[in-house]
């Protein structure tokens, strides 16, 4: 009988097969990166790790110019696991050159930049797992903001902010620098090397 098939027990039954997984737009998307990635290490680098650069925690600190190119070259060449440091807003003249922006994202008042690059990349591509980190770095130079009576407060702040970006330092693999002034790659290559992670800057101001 066309159609039927033979059970465990010997009886014709007939059997079907859900074939709409395959039709799923996400795990269509996740099957061509998959390939294209395999396409890209046989061509270029046969001996490249898939596995462990999709594994690799990559921590990205700023999210500007250099920080939205970094951003999407990781993605390309695998990088699943990407968290935005950056405490600025985005301002209208940021989307012509920081390509994970958008107009709207600058009115009333600009959205945060690390939410909005992370939210960014998981449009882009949805296995991407991305995460934001709104932290103004303690840069050598710049002392907290002290207003009158509120000394204490100020000094806790940046205490408070170093003590979260070291935790994100110590809980990723690399760290890129891209951020546009010395002073504030300072701390974060201070405490890369202090951890042991691989620390990679792009910036040259």
């Amino acid at each position: 009988a066309v159609g039927w098939e033979a059970n465990a027990q010997g009886r014709f039954l007939p059997r079907s097969l859900d074939l709409s997984a395959t039709l799923d737009p996400r795990r269509l998307a996740s099957q061509a990166v998959a390939l294209n990635l395999r396409l890209m290490k046989w061509r270029a680098a046969p001996s490249l790790d898939l596995k462990s650069i999709a594994d690799c925690r990559c921590l990205l600190v700023g999210a500007g110019t250099l920080g939205c190119a970094v951003a999407r070259g990781l993605q390309a060449w695998g990088v699943r696991q990407i968290t935005f440091v950056d405490g600025s807003r985005i301002s209208y003249s940021n989307p012509v050159r920081q390509s994970l922006y958008k107009f709207a994202d600058c009115v009333d008042g600009g959205k945060p930049k690390a939410a909005a690059a992370a939210a960014a990349l998981k449009e882009i591509f949805m296995d991407t797992v991305a995460a934001a980190a709104a932290i103004l770095i303690p840069m050598p130079g710049h002392p907290p903001l002290k207003k009158e009576g509120m000394e204490e407060e100020a000094e806790e702040a940046m205490k408070k902010a170093f003590e979260e970006f070291e935790a994100l330092v110590m809980g990723h693999d690399v760290v890129f620098l891209l951020t546009d002034t010395r002073e504030s790659r300072w701390l974060p290559s201070l405490l890369a090397a202090a951890h042991g992670k691989l620390a990679i800057t792009a910036a040259l101001g």
